[in-house]
Formats: structure tokens, C-alpha cells, sequence
């Protein structure tokens, strides 16, 4: 074994948000052409690059499965990763800017375009110092998968906080309203797509802030689950 059972779980749950991710993306997907329903194929599509976003931890576990060494640690595993965050935001702003404010909604999209853009550069610039990495210590004879998260004092890091708080008030606040001015079924597909934002914000949020552990279990089933969520609000 050159895992210890904190690098099992964080590389068996990253992986099952890679491929789990794919699959309910692909289904969304199916389902959309099935319903005629254009925003369960975006849904489908943010929940394949939301997925995506464990893809470094997903081959750094990988490849000390089977050759026992990291990925270089010279921030690749988490450019691998992050490159996915912006294309996630983008595409379910989509799906919000299209039900809340369908007037304005390019010019929501193009202001999130912007700021992602942004983010995507400064985050392959200086991968390095825009993340914290905690390598293992040098006479550990285990090999562990590498670990970091985003550094919140950083560009990078202001930038993924300000679209995560516009995720969180646009779509989890705004969808919320929604469901208060509404009733029956339209309330409770409000409630639902609510819900999955609240969801994606907060365990997004909590991803970067958890040591490997028992908690990421949690953390990682409940960020998958806020795509289902919002799949329940958008389903017909």
C-alpha cells in the first residue's frame, strides 16, 4: 500500500466526482433531447465541467496507483483540475440569466465571461502561488496524493470567491425569490434549483476549506447532489 486511508479517500471520491460527474452529465443530456428541455442539456454540461474539477486529483491518484509517484508538483494537478471551475460557472449562470432575467442575460454572461477569463489566466500564470500545496514530509514512507486548495488572498482566489457570491445570490437567492412569488409546481421547481445553487456554493466552498478525510465524503456527495437538485427544478 502506498496510500494512507486519508489518501484512499480522497482519491476514490475524486474519482467517483469525475465519473459520476460524466455519467449524470451525459444522462442530463439524454434526457434534454428525450424532453425537448434546452436547459437540462446546459445542466448536463456544468455537471460534466463541475466534475472535471477533481480531474488532477483524479490522475495524481492514478498514477501513484500505478507507479507509485505524483504528478510534478509544480501545480499541474491543481491547473487539471481548476481550468473546469470557470466553464461550470459560466454555464449554469446560462441556465439562471435564462429563467431570472432572460433580457439581460448577455450582459450578466458577458460580465462572468470577463471575470473568467481572468481567472483561467492569472491560474495558469502562477498555478504555484495561487493555491497551497502541502506536499508530504520527505521520510514518509507512504506516498500520499498531493494536497492543496485555492489561496483565498490571492487574484485567483478573489476571483473564484466573487463567482462563487454571485452564484450564491443570482441563482440560490434569486431562485429562492422565485419560488416565494410562485406557487405549486412552479414553487416547488424554484425551491429545487434553489437549493442545488445553495448546494454548490456551499460545498464548493467547504471542498477548499477540508483536510482529507472523513469529511470530504460528505462534502463531495453533497456537491454532487446539488446538480441533481437542480435537474428535479428543470425536469418536465
Amino acid at each position: 500500500m502506498v496510500l494512507d486511508i486519508n489518501g484512499w479517500i480522497d482519491g476514490v471520491t475524486a474519482s467517483g466526482v469525475v465519473i459520476f460527474g460524466i455519467i449524470f452529465g451525459l444522462f442530463f443530456i439524454y434526457r434534454s433531447r428525450k424532453t425537448k428541455a434546452k436547459l437540462v442539456a446546459f445542466l448536463g454540461t456544468a455537471n460534466m465541467f463541475a466534475g472535471l474539477m477533481w480531474l488532477g486529483v483524479f490522475i495524481d491518484f492514478l498514477l501513484v496507483l500505478t507507479i507509485r509517484h505524483n504528478l510534478p508538483n509544480n501545480g499541474s494537478v491543481a491547473i487539471l483540475s481548476y481550468i473546469w471551475f470557470a466553464p461550470a460557472i459560466i454555464t449554469a449562470m446560462y441556465i439562471g440569466a435564462e429563467l431570472l432575467t432572460p433580457k439581460i442575460k448577455m450582459y450578466i454572461l458577458v460580465i462572468i465571461l470577463i471575470i473568467s477569463i481572468f481567472f483561467e489566466i492569472v491560474v495558469f500564470l502562477d498555478p504555484l502561488g495561487s493555491f497551497n500545496f502541502v506536499p508530504s514530509p520527505p521520510d514518509d514512507p507512504l506516498i500520499n496524493l498531493i494536497d492543496y486548495n485555492v489561496n483565498l488572498m490571492t487574484l485567483a482566489g478573489i476571483l473564484m470567491g466573487v463567482m462563487l457570491i454571485t452564484v450564491l445570490v443570482f441563482l440560490g437567492l434569486g431562485f429562492l425569490y422565485k419560488a416565494l412569488q410562485s406557487s405549486g409546481v412552479i414553487r416547488r421547481n424554484f425551491l429545487y434549483l434553489s437549493a442545488g445553487s445553495i448546494c454548490f456554493c456551499i460545498f464548493g466552498l467547504l471542498e477548499g476549506l477540508t483536510v482529507p478525510g472523513i469529511l470530504v465524503i460528505i462534502v463531495r456527495i453533497g456537491y454532487l447532489s446539488s446538480f441533481w437538485l437542480m435537474y428535479l427544478g428543470l425536469k418536465v
